[in-house]
């Protein structure tokens, strides 16, 4: 049974990972409140000139990657049972919520 958790939080790990990629890149769909929760003037300027959507680009890309990396974490600790891997993966959450939170702000000062 813990194999099988471990592999599914491998699979959703690196479809995390390529979803992370792809924000990197600033290709596909921007995953970003930002960006879901503008009007539709704010999406179609923000569609228009690209280099305003690159920062929620780069922000989303970030907070994949942290996402991505606590399900590797908690595949290692099912494969493994080591109790600091999950402690690991517990402190990539918190870093993870303090990073979306401090970006936002700093992302809505600069607007």
């Amino acid at each position: 049974m813990r194999i099988i958790v471990c592999l599914i939080f491998l699979g959703i790990a690196v479809g995390f990972f390529v979803i992370s990629w792809f924000q990197f890149k600033g290709k596909g769909y921007l995953f970003n409140n930002a960006y879901l929760w503008a009007s539709p003037e704010e999406r179609k300027r923000m569609d228009q000139d690209h280099g305003a959507k690159r920062p929620y680009y780069r922000q989303s890309g970030f907070a994949f990657l942290l996402i991505g990396v606590t399900c590797l974490l908690l595949a290692v600790y099912f494969a493994t049972g080591w109790l600091w891997v999950f402690a690991v993966a517990g402190l990539s959450v918190v870093i993870m919520v303090i990073y979306a939170v401090a970006s936002s702000v700093k992302l809505e000062m600069k607007r």
